[in-house]
């Protein structure tokens, strides 16, 4: 009796817990959903209306690039049932029964979290529209719950056909596309009340992942998700078995039209995802909200850009990729970006080749103070320890300037440059430049280029105009300023604090070796220009050294920077940086400049022109400033910065005479010796009884230990007299101290 007594008794609490929590249960859930529906704010219809129209952007010369009746968006009556069934079909399939939030959704998706499977996302279509154009990409439930509110709400203020319309304009495809005319476009070439059910399945698989399904990269991925999308169509009566089979073995022909109708498309996708960098918000928040973006593009240069970029006439294969980049030296704004690859500028990154060694070796090399641009290195096979690089076809020439090791692009100097300046130097130089190197890559393999992670092309760019700008960094930007629907500014590019990597003096030397590289080096295509423009060629091998996987042209004026490069793509070995990227950077500069040549690079404070003597130079190696006196044939005129002026001077034509000279006479011999200066002449007369004086020997040309032999009279005894000269430029000949010697004889005092 007891037993039963306490059992009723257990059951009488289970049942009265049991029943308190059903009512919390209740409460709670009355409470949820009272928030749900009646909380929150009503969605701001401006908001969304600002989605209808493109973020506005200006040109450099505040003119907006994009028209005011915006071609690319499209209204409900242009989007085809077949296109919005697609989309229904694989993101909502209970789109046009449910209140803005699908609960059976949310349900399934909760069970299969539950169960480790976290594949099936539970958000409608009307509340992709809600947090794309209303709220942040955070993951949090007040998040969460304020896009089922808003979701909720909108659902009562507009049709399922109007909220199908902003939906379809907002999504992104990936390839910088928004909205779905302008992927119809972009991808298939066609409107799209042109497209059949392959391409609206197609369409609709994309926005799952814009990278990993988009046609033009990933095309096997997505045709494999349209086929997906389309037997989603037919299990939901969207399409009939007909229309099924079909499209379901069915390919699509992507045309990636790249830039049908504008040539500014490129470029603007470029600055919408730079700007949405800066403000720290995805590119969908960006292109629905009503900032104003000013950027530095210049159409002219893009045409110009844009039509050299594009012809194929400077390709091997019509695989390779192609890119250019233009930046205006005083703002470093790029005014002009072209490529005929699906890219983001800022993240496309490759291995760059030789075109680092200014900006790692020789430029920090010139700051150090540790080379000048004469100095010679010896050029010749050497391994560095484990590591043995080579030159370019095994050539080598060795003692060779460090002006002519730039010129000709050589290995084996820039990484002995390398070597004395140090790696850990070297980074911290690229570092100030925002190219940022990795401990691992702190090597001598950094001297030609190899990192691991490569670099982009806008750093690249960026480095090459801190030359430009004789040292001072600045990083390249799309983006002049920024301006909030109010019209506040919210970013300037022009307060943007110049960083100083390198000084004046040693960036005007590093342009003028680039300057000789344009003039007779690897980039000499560009010596028919008739204005200053300096340039460094880069090619990058693949280990079998008969094909290259990228090839470089950097060429800088007074006024812009220009970047050119091909790859992406095996290339014949013959396909150098100073081949077609050069020939590119040729005509379009040619064009550029065709009404205003730019001024020339103007020289500095601090450097100075020094004459050097040419045979100290050319015959020992050594840099020796000249004498002052010396004959313009026998100095060779250089520039310096303060840093490398040389110390070693040359007397030999301020005081021209033969200091060590000795006569010994041995009976009927005298022997001459004296030490031979290699840039004088010698003129050895006798005078005798018989003859007079007359020249006996006129030495030229000669180097080392004087040992002359002179036959004597014993008797009348002679006069020798050993005179040092040269021929100056007006081929006179300039007389030094003459040394006169009177040998022994029987007669005492004939000559005196």
């Amino acid at each position: 009796m007891k037993k039963n007594n306490k059992k009723r008794k257990v059951f009488k609490i289970f049942f009265i817990l049991a029943g308190i929590m059903i009512a919390i249960a209740t409460l709670s859930l009355s409470a949820f959903f009272g928030l749900l529906y009646l909380g929150g704010d009503d969605p701001d219809m401006n908001m969304l209306n600002n989605s209808k129209q493109s973020v506005k952007i200006y040109d450099n010369d505040d003119r907006s690039m994009i028209d005011d009746e915006d071609q690319d968006y499209i209204d409900g009556s242009q989007i085809p049932k077949l296109l919005s069934d697609a989309f229904v079909a694989v993101e909502d399939k209970r789109f046009y029964s449910h209140h803005g939030v699908d609960y059976v959704r949310i349900a399934g998706a909760a069970i299969n979290n539950l169960r480790g499977n976290r594949t099936q996302g539970a958000s409608t279509i009307t509340q992709q529209l809600v947090k794309n154009t209303y709220l942040s990409s955070e993951q949090t439930f007040s998040r969460k719950f304020k896009e089922m509110q808003t979701a909720i709400k909108l659902e009562k203020r507009l049709s399922k056909d109007q909220i199908m319309e902003y939906y379809l304009n907002m999504l992104y495809f990936g390839s910088g596309e928004y909205g779905v005319k302008n992927a119809s476009l972009r991808f298939f070439g066609k409107e799209p009340v042109e497209l059949n059910a392959l391409e609206c399945a197609m369409l609709a698989g994309i926005v799952k992942s814009p990278t990993k399904y988009n046609p033009i990269n990933n095309y096997d991925n997505s045709i494999a998700r349209a086929r997906i999308v389309l037997s989603l169509m037919r299990d939901q009566n969207k399409i009939d078995d007909n229309i099924y089979n079909d499209y379901k073995n069915g390919d699509i022909i992507i045309q990636n039209a790249l830039i049908d109708n504008t040539s500014d498309k490129i470029y603007l996708n470029s600055a919408i995802y730079e700007a949405a960098q800066i403000l720290n918000i995805n590119e969908k928040m960006l292109r629905n909200s009503a900032y104003r973006i000013y950027t530095y593009y210049d159409a002219d240069t893009q045409n110009r850009l844009l039509s050299t970029v594009l012809d194929k006439e400077y390709y091997g294969d019509s695989a390779t990729g192609g890119i250019g980049l233009v930046c205006d030296n005083q703002s470093r704004g790029i005014k002009a970006f072209a490529t005929n690859r699906n890219i983001n500028i800022f993240e496309f990154k490759r291995q760059v080749g030789s075109t680092i060694k200014p900006l790692a070796c020789y430029a920090p090399a010139l700051d150090q103070g540790i080379i000048n641009p004469y100095e010679k290195i010896l050029d010749e096979p050497t391994s560095f320890g484990d590591y043995s690089p080579s030159n370019y076809k095994d050539q080598y020439y060795g003692w060779t300037s460090v002006s002519d090791c730039v010129s000709k692009s050589l290995n084996i100097p820039s990484i002995k440059i390398m070597q004395q300046l140090g790696c850990k130097t070297s980074a911290d130089y690229l570092g100030k430049m925002n190219i940022p190197i990795t401990e691992g890559d702190q090597n001598l393999a950094l001297a030609l280029g190899g990192m691991t992670y490569g670099m982009s092309m806008t750093d690249l760019l960026g480095g090459y105009a801190t030359l430009a700008n004789y040292g001072s960094y600045k990083r390249p930007t799309f983006i002049k300023k920024i301006l909030d629907r109010d019209g506040n500014l919210v970013y300037d590019s022009e307060k943007t604090v110049e960083i100083r990597v390198f000084d004046e003096q040693s960036s005007y030397l590093m342009t003028d070796m680039l300057r000789n590289c344009s003039k007779s080096g690897t980039a000499k295509k560009l010596n028919t220009l008739n204005f200053d423009i300096a340039c460094k060629t880069g090619t990058v091998s693949l280990s079998n050294k008969s094909f290259n996987s990228d090839i470089y042209s950097i060429g800088y004026t007074a006024n812009d920077t220009m970047l050119f490069w091909q790859g992406d793509s095996p290339m014949d070995a013959s396909h150098t940086g100073g081949g077609s990227t050069t020939l590119m950077l040729k005509n379009f500069a040619a064009r550029q400049y065709v009404s205003k040549s730019p001024e020339d690079f103007y020289i500095p404070n601090g450097i100075e022109e020094i004459n050097i003597d040419k045979f100290s130079y050319e015959n020992l190696n050594k840099i020796v400033i000249a004498s002052q006196s010396a004959p313009k044939s026998t100095v060779i005129s250089g520039i310096f910065s303060q840093k490398c002026i040389p110390t070693d001077k040359d007397t030999t034509y301020d005081r021209i005479a033969i200091d060590d000279i000795k006569f010994d006479q041995s009976g009927g011999n005298l022997t001459i010796s004296f030490e031979y200066n290699p840039k004088l002449r010698y003129k050895v007369y006798k005078r005798d009884f018989a003859k007079g004086e007359y020249l006996l020997e006129d030495i030229k040309n000669t180097s080392g230990q004087a040992n002359i032999q002179i036959g004597i009279d014993g008797f009348f005894g002679n006069k020798i007299t050993v005179i040092p000269y040269y021929i100056d430029d007006d081929n006179r000949e300039i007389i030094g101290n003459p040394q006169r010697y009177y040998t022994n004889s029987l007669i005492s005092g004939l000559y005196e």
